[in-house]
């Protein structure tokens, strides 16, 4: 029997081509791969695995109601996801070994060039949406949100929509990782504080954390990695700009239910990015780019396909958060 690399599953596919593109790099610049220690990995679990359970539970639940195609694809996407967060969270330790160019200034210079936009957005964020706590941290909550929500709208009412979304999803946490390296850059929190008084420490322990990676070299990943190992500094894309923006493309193509709420969360966190500082503007519009990149290129390499004509199992959950 022939083997057909057809025959492998896209999610698989970007999974294992995001590994061995981690596996490359280790060995081209003599880095180490690092695995989270308990706290770092409850971290992930929280904000990014912990997410997929939850998938993974829908996924036994629609196998159970007979949906086979989407109990399918929801098991196969979190391994896949699973596998590429990993990679990600590598790649970010390693960005000032790989390439150790900074755009920091140049970036800056076009947040001050455009500093009416940078002052809306604190504005925005302490006016319009100040009645959203900074302790709530709604910038990740509001994210997560819309990836159950998306998740659960497209498995249930567009079945034939929903690997095409996972496989963009995939693309999205892969290319934006390896995008990090291409022109990298700290943060404007360099150049002043944001808005937000919960975060400060946070950004300067990253900080720390970067410089003595550079001072230090790999042997300090290797020590000090796996106890932070989400600490990477990357604002060259916005990834959170890219996620929330591709969902908002998705759902304004095949979900109009969810462009109102969509609308409005994409909007507190493209201006929350910019008014915590943790990114320049010119981070939003390349994250964005790269989701509708991701978008088309699911489409092409899964075209949108009917799937089993199953009864609904249930309605569209709202938005967590």
């Amino acid at each position: 029997m022939r083997f057909n690399l057809r025959d492998i599953p896209p999610e698989i596919g970007i999974a294992g081509l995001m590994l061995l593109a981690m596996w490359l790099l280790s060995v081209a610049f003599g880095l180490p791969i690092m695995v989270p220690s308990g706290e770092r990995a409850e971290f992930v679990g929280i904000h990014y695995i912990y997410p997929l359970i939850g998938v993974a539970v829908l996924g036994v639940l629609t196998l159970i109601a007979g949906k086979r195609e989407v109990a399918k694809g929801f098991l196969v996407a979190l391994p896949c996801y699973v596998a590429i967060l990993f990679a990600h969270f590598n790649v970010k330790l390693w960005i000032p070994h790989v390439n150790p160019m900074l755009f920091d200034d140049f970036y800056m210079s076009v947040d001050r060039s455009l500093r009416p936009l940078v002052d809306f957005c604190m504005f925005a964020r302490a006016q319009l949406f100040g009645f959203i706590p900074y302790e709530s941290n709604f910038y990740m909550t509001s994210f997560i949100g819309m990836f159950y929500c998306s998740f659960l709208y497209h498995a249930i009412r567009t079945p034939e929509q929903f690997r095409p979304l996972v496989i963009a999803v995939l693309l999205l946490q892969s290319l934006g990782g390896l995008s990090y390296l291409v022109a990298p850059a700290i943060g404007p929190f360099l150049y002043e504080a944001g808005i937000d008084p919960t975060i400060g420490s946070g950004q300067h322990h990253m900080l720390d954390f970067y410089r003595q990676s550079v001072a230090n070299g790999p042997d300090f990943i290797a020590r000090q990695g796996d106890t932070n190992f989400t600490v990477g500094l990357a604002a060259m894309p916005s990834l959170h700009a890219a996620g929330a923006f591709l969902f908002f493309l998705y759902a304004r193509k095949h979900a109009p239910l969810l462009v109102p709420l969509y609308a409005v969360v994409l909007v507190f966190i493209l201006v929350t990015a910019v008014a915590s500082r943790w990114h320049y503007l010119i981070d939003l519009p390349a994250g964005m780019a790269l989701a509708w990149a991701c978008i088309r290129i699911a489409e092409h390499i899964m075209p949108s396909q009917q799937m089993e004509k199953d009864e609904p199992i249930g309605t569209a959950a709202p938005a967590v958060g």
